[in-house]
C-alpha cells in the first residue's frame, strides 16, 4: 500500500502527481487530458505496429465480402473486369501489370483480388534491390 500512495512522475510530461488510490499502480499519467490522450496515442501506435497482419487480412476479407454482396444482388455472371476496377470494387495498386481481364474471366473477381493481394504481400516481403519493379 505504501507504493500506491507515493507521488510519481507522469510518463508524458514528467510532472510529479499523486496517483488515484483506486488505480493502485496502474496510473501512468498525471490525469491531464493532454497526457492521457498522448499515452493512448502511443499505445495505439505500438499495437498497430505489432498487429499489421490483422488489418491486412481484414482488408482482404472486406474486399471479398463486397464481391459476394454484389454477386448475390445481381444473381448473374459478373461484368467484365476493367483494368483498374472490378465491378464497384477498386483493386489494390500493384507494381506489376496484370492481365486483369484474363484473370477475371478465368478465376473471377474474387481470384483477381486475391492475386493482387498476394502480389502486394510478396513485394512487401521481398523488395527489389534496385528500388523498382522487376
Amino acid at each position: 500500500m505504501a507504493n500506491s500512495s507515493r507521488k510519481r512522475p507522469c510518463c508524458i510530461c514528467r510532472k510529479w502527481f499523486q496517483p488515484d488510490v483506486r488505480q493502485k499502480d496502474r496510473q501512468k499519467t498525471c490525469g491531464r487530458t493532454e497526457c492521457k490522450s498522448e499515452l493512448h496515442r502511443r499505445h495505439c501506435y505500438e499495437w498497430n505496429n505489432r498487429n499489421k497482419e490483422y488489418f491486412a487480412n481484414d482488408y482482404l476479407g472486406k474486399k471479398l465480402e463486397q464481391i459476394e454482396k454484389k454477386g448475390s444482388e445481381e444473381k448473374k455472371e459478373p461484368p467484365p473486369v476493367l483494368p483498374s476496377k472490378a465491378g464497384n470494387v477498386t483493386l489494390p495498386t500493384s507494381p506489376f501489370i496484370f492481365p486483369n481481364e484474363i484473370i477475371g474471366k478465368e478465376y473471377g473477381v474474387k481470384g483477381l483480388i486475391i492475386i493482387h493481394y498476394l502480389a502486394r504481400k510478396f513485394v512487401a516481403q521481398f523488395p527489389c534491390r534496385n528500388g523498382g519493379a522487376p
